[in-house]
């Protein structure tokens, strides 16, 4: 019984001897694995940012070009308007009186 005690002390005390180089040995291992997630985190981060810029810059040509487009069809429709009005100046009179009498109905009620 003597010699089970014995190699029981002896691996209890190898165990606490042990003990703190594991733990060394995972924290170390945790460091590693922390920074290899930061950094990844990192570029991710990255890569989305470039990715909204580039959709931004996208969506900004865009937008340029669609208002070009629809200035040219507002400017196009004014002048059909204007030949409209130059030719027929009557019917447009009419309207244009028109909206005055009412606007003018609507807004003097009280």
């Amino acid at each position: 019984m003597a010699t089970a005690t014995k190699r029981t002390v002896k691996a209890l005390e190898n165990a606490s001897e042990s003990a703190p180089d594991a733990l060394l040995e995972q924290l170390a291992a945790l460091r590693k694995e922390i920074a290899s997630i930061s950094e990844a985190v990192s570029d991710y981060g990255g890569h989305a940012l470039g990715d909204v810029q580039r959709n931004a810059a996208a969506l900004a040509r865009e937008v340029r070009q669609q208002g070009v487009v629809v200035g040219r069809e507002v400017n196009r429709q004014a002048h059909v308007a204007g030949k409209v009005v130059q030719e027929n100046p009557v019917p447009v009179l009419v309207v244009l009186g028109t909206i005055a009498l009412l606007s003018t109905l609507l807004f003097r009620r009280d």
